[in-house]
């Protein structure tokens, strides 16, 4: 498990470094979480219900502590 939790570090790292999420000008919050009938956490785009993408690391199967990590960075406004 420690693996995986290392591998989607980097895969998040490398999509900041890309420059995170597309049209996100800090004016609305484009993602939201939410917990599963067996405990685990998603994050998924507020609009359209789909679980959220990054890089090839679709946001499912969370812990509710990488959950709120991811979301507040999903929904970090941009520097500009």
């Amino acid at each position: 498990m420690e693996s995986t939790h290392r591998k989607n570090e980097i895969v998040i790292a490398r999509w900041q470094r890309d420059g995170g999420a597309p049209d996100n000008l800090g004016k609305l919050y484009q993602y939201g979480r939410r917990v599963e009938g067996d405990g685990s956490w998603t994050i998924y785009h507020v609009f359209t219900g789909v679980p959220a993408h990054i890089d090839s690391w679709t946001m499912t199967g969370l812990d509710q502590q990488l959950a709120s990590d991811v979301l507040h960075i999903l929904n970090r406004p941009l520097q500009i």
